[in-house]
């Protein structure tokens, strides 16, 4: 632990919005084993990054009150001597200099900034390491509802929005997804159409429990297009349905 004031500043506007980007960056991402010195390597370049895009915005204010402006040049050669005579003004743009990087860190590990650069550059989600099946079909269009069919191993079906699924990278029995809003259902051995469960807002189903899934990519709320936008799917030889709740027909 640093044992001076101006150790203390630099280590902690190094190290917290490093820490809030690889915690925000990670709950969008497949869940993989990372080694401990990954995770704080993640977080050292990824606050240096932001810091240095702080400076940036920083340097900015300080042109444009140089009244108020540290001294970088005394900061750096003297810090002890510069922090003593200026406590106030270096503490304050300390704390700026956190809230901008903290908050440039959360901005850019959201989940639609990250979709964005994906499509600027070109990659799709199934670039991403560690990625499952589910993390490929779910995160390709992540602007868009998602309709989720699965085609259970007792010959059953089960449909509806999709709520969360598990991010697991190691495909497993052991993951879960959720679905919510209209819930459809058809026994096994039942060849009517699925048919809406009432009263029922949301259910869970284990990836065991599924033979294979059909996800449906629906137009955006705003679009005012009914039907869906595209179909991928985990098995060969499944149309797409004009009514996702059909889907099990």
């Amino acid at each position: 632990m640093p044992s001076t004031v101006g150790g203390l500043i630099i280590f902690v506007t190094l190290l917290v919005p490093g820490f809030v980007f690889q915690r925000r960056w990670s709950r969008d991402r497949p869940v993989a084993e990372e080694t401990a010195l990954h995770e704080v390597l993640t977080i050292l370049f990824a606050g240096l990054m932001l810091d240095v895009a702080a400076l940036v915005v920083l340097g900015g204010a300080w042109w444009a009150l140089p009244g108020r402006a540290i001294d970088p040049g005394r900061l750096i050669l003297d810090p002890a001597v510069y922090v003593a005579a200026h406590p106030v003004r270096v503490a304050g743009w300390a704390v700026v200099l956190l809230v901008i990087a903290t908050a440039g860190g959360g901005v850019a590990a959201a989940r639609r900034v990250q979709a964005a650069v994906r499509r600027s550059t070109r990659r799709s989600a199934s670039d991403e390491p560690y990625a499952s099946a589910w993390w490929q079909l779910f995160e390709e269009h992540v602007s868009v509802p998602i309709h989720v069919g699965c085609f259970l191993t007792d010959g059953g079906y089960l449909g509806g929005r999709l709520h969360s699924y598990s991010r697991v990278g190691k495909e497993s029995g052991d993951r879960e997804l959720t679905l919510r809003d209209d819930i459809t259902y058809r026994s096994s051995g039942d060849t009517s159409s699925a048919q809406l469960l009432r009263n029922v807002g949301a259910v869970s189903v284990s990836a065991r429990n599924i033979q294979f899934l059909t996800v449906t990519y629906l137009a955006s709320a705003n679009s005012g297009d009914d039907v869906a936008a595209a179909t991928s799917s985990r098995s060969v030889g499944v149309s797409t349905p004009t009514d996702p709740a059909e889907a099990g027909r």
